[in-house]
């Protein structure tokens, strides 16, 4: 090593470059490459080789949520950043950036994941655990959407299970069950994010993989939004959103 280098410590991979590539202790060429790109994402995040039909779920989970509606917060980020020429990179950056919010997005989604690690496992212990959480005022993320009516990904998401063969593991029994009890003492019902932290849970993935690991599944959205703004006249998605012109 040269006088003066810095010394990297790592133990998540290396490559050898003209030679192999080693991941996670697993030659990156010749044992990583049948898995699928959400498979894969897995593997680097935990380290961990995951059941695929475990990955399949999360990865249908991401593709249900993929919506390409400008309207969305985030995805009008990049529509917005498009039509004003931005690169793909910092656009979608930007609106990945923009979704890390405690009202929506991947904040919320890991207090989701908090709320479901919480839920008792005694049947018992449940109602007690909720009355105080409900004395106490907390926000219960997973439950509540700024809409009328269900969450309609919650239905894809059991289809997915359901065709994939799996029942609902520990935590998403608990999830259904804060569902029907906030149905009854507040008259909210959960949200998408409560089915995700739950399946997460169940699959094995601790908070901090969750976390890092659905940092890319809204991604899609971004990019179609992008992509048609590409298409069109440079600022053009801008029209009927700028502000009056006040004389002075």
């Amino acid at each position: 090593m040269p006088e003066g280098a810095v010394k990297l410590r790592g133990s998540s991979g290396i490559a050898v470059l003209g030679q192999r590539v080693v991941v996670h202790g697993k030659d990156l060429h010749q044992e990583c490459m049948s898995q699928s790109f959400v498979a894969y994402a897995l593997f680097c995040v935990t380290g961990r080789v995951f059941d695929a039909t475990h990955a399949r779920v999360l990865e249908e989970f991401w593709i249900a949520t993929g919506y390409a509606d400008p309207r969305i917060w985030c995805n009008r980020i990049a529509g917005y950043l498009a039509s004003a020429r931005v690169d793909p990179g910092l656009a979608l950056s930007a609106a990945v950036a923009a979704s890390d919010s405690m009202a929506y997005g991947f904040g919320a989604m890991r207090a989701a994941y908090r709320v479901q690690s919480a839920i008792p496992t005694s049947p018992s212990e449940r109602m007690a655990w909720l009355q105080a959480e409900l004395a106490a005022q907390r926000v219960l993320h997973g439950y509540g959407r700024p809409i009328h009516g269900r969450d309609e990904r919650i239905a894809r998401a059991l289809e997915t299970l359901i065709a994939h063969g799996l029942r609902a593991g520990p935590a998403l029994a608990g999830a259904f069950w804060l569902d029907a009890a906030l149905r009854e003492h507040k008259g909210i019902a959960m949200n998408i994010s409560g089915v995700w932290a739950a399946t997460a849970i169940d699959f094995g993935l601790k908070e901090d993989e969750y976390a890092e690991f659905m940092l890319l599944m809204f991604v899609p959205g971004y990019l179609a939004v992008y992509a048609d703004q590409r298409k069109r006249p440079p600022l053009s998605f801008l029209h009927g959103h700028q502000s009056e012109r006040v004389e002075p």
